[in-house]
């Protein structure tokens, strides 16, 4: 298993991985702590993998997600720090959440999900606003609903 190391968040709500991209100061950290905040306050298992980079493997029909043992178990939250948080060591990704500026969004999108091919696996991805995290909680939220329906709302 060979893993390749991206710039990106990962976080688990309940039993969905979600690797979130976006450049240096777009929110990532911000999204990932509102995302695991919102499953636990739902009575839900909300869990980070990695803040910031990511090992990335394929396994078969499956794309994981894993966190450096160097940041393991940290989060940096920007203007206070780096601060201990419980992990989850690896992840299995189901949704990929791009984040870009609000101008480069379509306001209605005449498809609401993409998919990206990263280590040779086809993955869901949703592309979000930059710095506005409950706006993208709430299209993630909407896009697992469409992914899995009949699933419960983990956020």
């Amino acid at each position: 298993m060979t893993a390749e190391a991206v710039h990106a968040n990962c976080a688990i709500v309940g039993t969905i991985g979600l690797l979130i991209r976006g450049s240096a100061g777009s929110g990532k950290t911000s999204l990932c702590d509102l995302l695991i905040e919102a499953a636990s306050s739902r009575g839900n298992f909300g869990r980070l993998v990695s803040d910031d980079y990511v090992y990335l493997s394929g396994k078969g029909t499956r794309l994981l997600a894993e966190a450096p043992e160097a940041i393991r178990g940290r989060m940096e939250v920007r203007g206070f720090g780096l601060v201990e948080q419980a992990v989850d060591h690896r992840a299995q990704v189901h949704l990929v959440i791009d984040l870009q500026p609000l101008s480069d969004l379509e306001r209605l999108p005449e498809n609401r999900l993409d998919h990206v091919m990263l280590e040779g696996i086809q993955v869901p991805a949703l592309k979000c606003p930059e710095d506005r995290p409950v706006n993208s909680m709430r299209m993630i939220r909407w896009a697992l609903r469409a992914l899995f329906p009949g699933n419960l709302d983990y956020i």
